[in-house]
């Protein structure tokens, strides 16, 4: 798999048990492939919306913050938040920029890491739909699959 970006940075929200918030930790992914492709749709009034549709591949050997493991978004759900700082995973509603985000293992919230994007330049992907593709084949076509706009 050809890589295109130096890395990408995925925010994996969870709900924090004190203050009943959605919270999210950073884990940065090097050796990704991230693709953004624009489009446009046309409504019944004739209002034309512009969309950004991206394809982010993660392939197994991708290098992870901290060596990070994958672990299931239904098992990661169930930990707590010093414990889900250890792994990673994928689920609708994460938050995805291309780049590395500096700011460490912090627990950040929505508005947090849409300032963070917006000061940088960067796009915001919110998590649409993903993929675990590592289960089968070769080595070297396994891969998580995350669409976003």
């Amino acid at each position: 798999m050809y890589t295109n970006a130096d890395a990408v940075t995925v925010f994996n929200g969870r709900a924090d048990r004190e203050t009943r918030r959605k919270i999210f930790i950073p884990t940065v992914l090097r050796g990704v492939s991230c693709v953004g492709a624009k489009g446009s749709t046309v409504a019944d009034n004739g209002v034309w919306s512009s969309d950004v549709q991206y394809k982010i591949r993660i392939p197994l050997d991708a290098a992870v913050q901290n060596g990070r493991e994958y672990m299931r978004d239904l098992d990661y759900a169930g930990l707590c938040n010093e414990e889900a700082a250890k792994y990673w995973t994928v689920q609708k509603g994460d938050l995805a920029v291309r780049g590395e985000y500096a700011g460490g293992d912090s627990l950040l919230h929505e508005d947090e890491i849409a300032a963070y994007a917006r000061e940088r330049g960067l796009d915001l992907i919110r998590v649409t739909e993903y993929a675990d593709n590592t289960a089968g084949g070769s080595p070297y076509l396994k891969h998580w699959r995350i669409g976003g706009k």
